[in-house]
């Protein structure tokens, strides 16, 4: 049955290393804020290293969502848990808990766990996702079904090779002002290039849901075209139909305004005001004139 302690166990770092797949959850700090809960690749990908019994971190791919990276990056925040559960063999849940902190693709920290030649540093990685575990919690897991495990989906590595490559080959023509010589730092994505991985993070990743900063990398606030996900109405950020919604809903919102200053006006000039400013108007004339004429006179 349950059990809780305050780090991993040895036992269990073997299990945790066969799984498949693992989630993270995390959510802002406001009590109106979205909770969120990641899906993530564990074997096939490999992009989870259990660093110590008390700190793990993950391969954070690209993606069009960007809600922990958020999470973790607001100030005061940081809470993260991991869950992981069997679908084969005898029934286990386990949660990480704790807090974690974002190491950007090509920071110091990055390329020291993931330098360059790295299996594990696959096409579109952005970031590393480092937890410091404060507690570890199993369950039974008992109603969880088996499932059988038919093979890992290439499409997320196939979608963003060609981002890669189109920021290689811009460097190649377009070398940043201090390259490095070192041949175990690299060069982050050049924000120049539209066709590279720096101009979909500004896209897609430049805010959460609830509007929090998002991957460092794609600035903020986000620019003018970028996927605007925490306005009202637009929740899938997936390119040009967001925009269009979004754009429908500001017209939506012009018409209405417009609807509500006819009105207006309407019931203004039934009660006559409309008479009153064309007397009004009349008067001002005359006194100009007047005002002319005494000047030529």
């Amino acid at each position: 049955m349950g059990a809780f302690y305050d780090q991993i166990p040895e036992s269990l770092i073997p299990w945790i290393k066969e799984q498949k797949v693992f989630w993270v959850a995390s959510a802002p700090l406001s009590a109106a804020g979205t909770v969120n809960v990641s899906p993530k690749v564990g074997t096939g990908y490999d992009c989870l290293t259990i660093a110590s019994t008390t700190a793990v971190w993950y391969v954070d791919m690209t993606g069009s969502g960007n809600e922990t990276i958020s999470h973790m990056r607001e100030p005061g925040n940081g809470r993260l848990t991991i869950l992981f559960n069997a679908f084969e063999g005898p029934p286990r849940i386990l949660r990480l808990f704790g807090h974690a902190s974002i190491l950007p693709r090509d920071s110091a920290q990055f390329n020291a766990l993931l330098p360059p030649g790295d299996k594990r540093r696959l096409p579109g990685v952005r970031a590393v996702v480092w937890m410091e575990v404060e507690r570890v919690g199993t369950s039974c897991g008992y109603a969880v079904p088996f499932m059988e495990f038919v093979g890992e989906r290439s499409r997320l590595k196939d979608h963003f090779t060609p981002y890669e490559l189109s920021d290689a080959s811009y460097l190649s023509t377009h070398p940043p002002p201090s390259p490095s010589s070192s041949p175990t730092q690299t060069v982050a994505p050049p924000s120049e290039n539209p066709k590279g991985l720096a101009a979909y993070w500004k896209l897609k990743n430049a805010e959460s849901v609830d509007g929090l900063p998002g991957l460092e990398a794609a600035g903020f606030p986000p620019e003018k075209g970028a996927i605007r996900k925490a306005r009202r109405g637009v929740r899938v950020a997936y390119g040009a139909e967001a925009v269009r919604r979004e754009r429908r809903g500001w017209n939506g919102s012009v018409v209405f305004v417009w609807a509500v200053v006819g009105v207006v006006v309407g019931w203004w000039a039934g009660q006559g005001g409309y008479e009153r400013v064309r007397e009004e108007l009349v008067d001002l004339a005359q006194q100009v004139a007047g005002a002319i004429g005494s000047s030529v006179a």
